[in-house]
């Protein structure tokens, strides 16, 4: 009269099953992470301005050392500026196409 229990065996998940667990779990996270993405209109404007900022001082920076360097104290100067303000230009030209690709991504 005694009963006899089988053991249940609690067998590995299969290998499939891992891995679109983990496919399900990783792209949780990467949306997580793009719905936490500095995008806000105050973020956007401060790396506009440090862009076209960066590009100025670099300029001025080159072309007074031109100045210095070559004695063509107003020229180097104006010259740098102007080539800054392109340069800045193009670094926000840049941003702006990064955070553009990055809001058509998520």
């Amino acid at each position: 009269m005694s009963r006899r229990v089988e053991p249940t065996r609690n067998a590995p998940p299969e290998p499939d099953d891992f891995e679109r667990r983990l496919e399900a779990k990783l792209e949780a996270r990467r949306a997580e992470e793009r719905a936490r993405a500095p995008t806000s209109g105050w973020s956007v404007g401060l790396r506009y301005g440090s862009e076209f900022f960066g590009g100025v001082l670099a300029g001025v920076g080159v072309g007074l050392l031109v100045d210095w360097i070559a004695g063509w104290s107003p020229w180097g100067l104006l010259v740098g500026l102007v080539l800054g303000f392109a340069a800045g230009t193009v670094n926000i030209v840049r941003a702006a196409r990064e955070i553009n690709a990055a809001g058509d991504d998520g």
